[in-house]
């Protein structure tokens, strides 16, 4: 198991991964990963089998502005036949120790199906912070999870 930088090549794969686990469609992505390919300020992680594995997981974080190092993990995944496997725990200490962060934030909904994600999150020292009615939509809540790293 590995953990590097996502690279421009990983794009399709990044968007398939997204899309089996119901983050955001493919077609997302190429805006979205841009800023972190070309020397942004985003981190854009990969985790597969060996150093040129599949890659069969992601995360993107970006620092929030006017902070001091607060970083938002805004995705996580792992292809849904690559759970259970640590490759979400991986990329999650990747993350906390690779980023100049004091506080990292990640925001779900309180939604039956990011129950897990919930669980996850809390298993691995995060705190739920705060909770936004009807943020998404009508009925579906922004939930915000902290955790002090720094």
């Amino acid at each position: 198991m590995s953990v590097r930088a996502a690279r421009e090549t990983d794009q399709d794969r990044i968007g398939e991964i997204a899309e089996a686990a119901g983050l955001f469609p493919a077609e997302y992505l190429p805006e979205m990963i841009a800023p972190g390919l070309s020397g942004g300020p985003d981190t854009w992680r990969v985790a597969g089998n060996g150093a040129e594995g599949n890659v069969v997981g992601f995360a993107f974080a970006r620092p929030e502005e006017l902070t001091d190092r607060t970083w938002n993990l805004l995705a996580i995944a792992v292809h849904p036949d690559s759970q259970r496997n640590g490759y979400a725990s991986q990329l999650l200490a990747d993350m906390e120790s690779g980023l100049d962060a004091r506080l990292i934030i990640i925001e779900t909904t309180q939604l039956p199906e990011q129950a897990t994600a919930r669980a996850f999150y809390e298993s691995r020292g995060y705190r739920q912070e705060g909770h936004v009615h009807d943020f998404y939509g009508d009925g579906e809540d922004k939930i915000i999870f902290r955790k002090a790293i720094a």
